[in-house]
């Protein structure tokens, strides 16, 4: 048998070792804070010709009838900008849209029983867990965990950890594709009012 060469050793040395995680679930005391609010907003039309009357359209390739609503969900802003280090607060506000959810792909953070919070950024006592949905006058009537409604904020936190770009996707309104790719149509090509997606940049 013959024996691995130094350079072998430590590319094998590097794949044993466990990644640091990219986004930290708690900060440290030292960290210094950032804090953002997040509206969870809408785009929307109802295309029309020139005499004003609702047409048939395309969108995205696919065919929508006459008096349908074009619309998209999204995250404003949609981009967040952090550096490395640095404790991270959003303050996410269900706007516009029954409800909606929240994963930072690829980590252990989302909106899955984030503490919901009031205008003062106090918590309310109440979580973002499965539960009957408190807006009596739209649906659904019950809620996954993870799901805020139109009124709601909830609050996370975490600790940027490694540089990069990391995406925040709304599940509610986002189909995600077998290859990560993020869809407005499921795959029955039923419209699902997105992709909704916003970033959070970590830079060195």
């Amino acid at each position: 048998m013959l024996a691995a060469l130094p350079g072998e050793v430590a590319a094998q040395a590097a794949k044993t070792k466990a990644k640091a995680p990219g986004l930290l679930a708690s900060c440290t005391a030292s960290a210094p804070s950032r804090e953002f609010l997040i509206v969870a907003g809408e785009w929307d039309t109802v295309p029309k010709d020139k005499e004003g009357k609702p047409v048939a359209y395309n969108d995205r390739g696919q065919p929508r009838a006459a008096n349908s609503k074009l619309e998209r969900y999204n995250f404003d802003p949609s981009m967040i900008i952090v550096k490395r280090g640095e404790c991270v607060t959003l303050r996410i506000h269900g706007l516009k849209g029954s409800h909606h959810n929240l994963t930072i792909e690829g980590t252990e953070i989302g909106s899955e029983g984030a503490a919901l919070i009031d205008d003062a950024g106090k918590a309310t006592g109440v979580k973002a867990v499965a539960r009957s949905n408190p807006n009596s006058f739209e649906g659904p009537v019950k809620l996954k965990a993870g799901e805020f409604v139109r009124g709601e904020q909830v609050m996370l936190r975490f600790q940027a950890n490694q540089p990069g770009t990391y995406r925040m996707i709304c599940e509610v309104h986002t189909f995600v594709g077998p290859k990560g790719e993020l869809r407005g149509y499921d795959d029955q090509g039923k419209p699902v009012q997105g992709p909704m997606v916003g970033y959070v940049t970590v830079l060195p």
